[in-house]
């Protein structure tokens, strides 16, 4: 339907019909709710007064920065344009507040606020509602669930947000569209290779000259843009201040998230730096069901964003993608950090969360259809590329096994290929489970050693539990064997085991490397002032609660070697 809404009366707050939020948007108070005047009270003094015409914008997609305002005369309509067509969606007055969760994440507006009459309002920038956050907690509370839940409800409708152009076995389409979905960016990809997406991206540009083409309404953003392009243009990687860190966090996986919550929480002045976004390996599961908390399980995707989302609430800064190059500890006893992308910071302290990454197959030419039907995760991206098809999941742990049962949901078949001979490796409920499910096969004993196609994997050489050497037909081989350690760009004097596992507290006070008068702190490495936490340290059990847990040790054993107070004070005005 054409999204003109403006057919629509006034005083009417439905969006157009189809769009996909429920007829009266309004009846959510938890996205919508009405303050009352002592709550308007409360907020003018930490914002501004200002006014707006009727149809001037109060912000504009795209806009960066943006503010919230707390509407007292007139009424506001909120504009999606994000499909070509101009559609509005809801519309409010006095004693409600506009914004969503961009606000506090630091990202562009999605959408735009136009004044439908004059209007009167409280501007409030995302750090006078921070400093709200922390003087009116109660209050700043109902502003930032509502900012969720109206993200929330924005996803569950039609609202498109980018719209990501290229064929489905386009490494480079692949590659933006994690960078997209690990970092929760509304998005939608039209595979390049189906027709009618071919004559819609024809319609917005008809000379293309490379993949993946970036789309907002129906202006081209980028062709073939770099991870580090995309990022800056989204804001996912915010200008580095030259002001000291307390605490460089190297990793957004659990143990990272788990960290900066802490961190922040504690008054640190804390910054997390990782070369895609939340998640680490635990953004890769599609469910995650033995999490205390959750009974009806999550995402692991969606686990790292609330963890995120939890971090940036206390105050914790992000840069993403940022790949850490180089460490060197200065003489003045800060650490440095160098990243490829060319950027630099300092920290008085550093907690290592870089997880492992899944080992290789040993099979020849595998490493070269990565992205092009070789895969170690299995999200909802790759899980769209699988419909209706075969795919084939290798390992016998939790995350292959959690991948099979995904995949199951949009695979005509998957094959779960396990070396050995039982699932004693899995956990019990997913091992039954797996069992149960006649879209999954079960295959002991059995092992990828062929793999067949040169743009695009089509098939696979499978060896039997009788030597006998099969092909067979796939869209895609999920890989989900062995754990490296990713320690290789951290320098040597911080001891490792001899797998590059990370060696810590007691395990350092025996080295001949530990110099330092004192004990190593419980998670501290060879080089003082640098911690370790999560997949990456030695001796730890290999799970989502453990690793957070560990983060959070980490930051206990900050707080000990730096022995006096942050560069970020607690309870007065936030720091920018």
């Amino acid at each position: 339907m054409s999204g003109s809404g403006e057919s629509l009366p006034p005083e009417a707050n439905e969006p157009p019909g189809g769009f996909g939020l429920s007829p009266d948007p309004l009846s959510d108070p938890v996205a919508y709710p009405h303050l009352s005047a002592i709550e308007i009270a409360e907020v003018a003094p930490f914002g501004e007064h200002c006014f707006f015409e009727k149809d001037q914008p109060l912000f504009s997609a795209g806009d960066y920065p943006f503010n919230s305002h707390l509407v007292l005369t007139g009424r506001v309509r909120i504009v999606d344009v994000s499909t070509g067509e101009r559609v509005v969606f809801v519309r409010y007055g006095a004693g409600y507040f506009t914004g969503d969760i961009d606000l506090l994440t630091r990202r562009p507006s999605v959408v735009s606020c136009e004044a439908e009459t004059d209007v009167e309002a409280i501007r409030l920038t995302p750090n006078q509602l921070r400093n709200m956050f922390i003087r009116k907690p109660q209050l700043g509370e109902k502003f930032w669930k509502s900012f969720q839940r109206r993200r929330e409800l924005l996803l569950l409708s039609k609202f498109r947000g980018l719209s990501i152009y290229g064929r489905g076995d386009d490494k480079a389409a692949l590659d933006a569209v994690q960078l997209l979905f690990r970092n929760s960016v509304p998005h939608e990809w039209f595979d390049t290779s189906k027709e009618e997406n071919r004559l819609k991206l024809q319609q917005i540009r008809e000379d293309v000259q490379s993949y993946p083409v970036v789309v907002h309404g129906s202006q081209v953003l980028f062709e073939a843009p770099t991870r580090e392009q995309l990022a800056d243009h989204l804001h996912l990687r915010q200008k580095l201040p030259s002001s000291t860190y307390d605490v460089l966090i190297l990793g957004a996986g659990p143990a990272g998230l788990g960290a900066a919550v802490y961190a922040a929480s504690e008054g640190l002045f804390s910054l997390v730096l990782d070369g895609l976004g939340p998640g680490g390996q635990a953004g890769s599961t599609s469910r995650i069901e033995n999490y205390a908390g959750f009974p009806d399980g999550i995402s692991g995707r969606d686990l790292a964003h609330l963890t995120y989302l939890q971090a940036l609430k206390f105050g914790a800064d992000f840069h993403v993608p940022s790949t850490v190059s180089d460490l060197d500890r200065r003489s003045n006893g800060l650490y440095r950090l160098r990243t490829i992308e060319g950027d630099y910071v300092l920290g008085r302290t550093v907690i290592v969360a870089t997880g492992v990454s899944y080992g290789l197959l040993n099979v020849e030419g595998l490493k070269s259809l990565q992205g092009a039907g070789v895969y170690y995760s299995a999200t909802k991206v790759e899980a769209r590329l699988c419909r209706s098809s075969a795919a084939h999941v290798v390992g016998g742990g939790n995350s292959a096994g959690q991948a099979a049962m995904f995949l199951s949901q949009t695979a005509d078949e998957v094959s779960l290929l396990v070396r050995g001979s039982s699932l004693r490796k899995m956990s019990s409920y997913l091992s039954e489970r797996l069992l149960a499910n006649k879209k999954v096969r079960i295959r002991y004993g059995s092992e990828v050693v062929g793999v067949d196609g040169v743009e695009r994997i089509c098939g696979l050489r499978i060896r039997e539990p009788n030597g006998e050497i099969r092909e067979e037909f796939t869209v895609g081989l999920f890989v989900f064997i062995g754990a490296k350690p990713r320690t290789d760009f951290l320098p040597q004097a911080i001891a490792r085991d001899e797998k590059g596992f990370l060696l810590t507290g007691p395990e350092v006070a025996l080295l001949a490397a530990w110099k330092e008068p004192r004990p190593p702190c419980s998670v501290e490495t060879s080089l003082p002032g640098v911690f370790a936490a999560g997949d990456c340290r030695h001796g730890t059990a290999k799970r989502v609660a453990f690793a957070i847990g560990d983060g959070a040790s980490a930051v206990a054993s900050v707080h000990n070697f730096l022995g006096r107070p942050s560069s970020r004070q607690t309870g007065g005005e936030w720091r920018p």
